[in-house]
């Protein structure tokens, strides 16, 4: 369980591509529900652009990725050295 925290960047990127691969409808619920995008439609399609180094793609998709990206890498590292501070 303790490496699970290392990995979570290798299955964020697996499960992104899965979705983005297979899956040619939409997966947000609010869309599905009433038609409608919300703040977060095309963040999916966002971090597959951004994997794959296309960054004008990627801010296409859903503008927020300046923001929610650099703000996933930073939780994750904190939960990484905070792993690392308690030894």
């Amino acid at each position: 369980m303790i490496y699970l925290k290392y990995s979570l960047p290798l299955l964020f990127v697996a499960a992104v591509e899965l979705l983005v691969k297979y899956n040619d409808r939409t997966i947000c619920l609010w869309k599905l529900l009433t038609g409608h995008e919300c703040f977060g439609c095309g963040i999916t399609r966002a971090f597959h652009a951004l994997f794959h180094l296309r960054f004008q793609e990627a801010f296409e998709f859903n503008h927020s990725i300046v923001i929610v990206a650099p703000l996933l890498l930073y939780l994750w590292l904190k939960l990484i050295l905070k792993h690392e501070h308690k030894k």
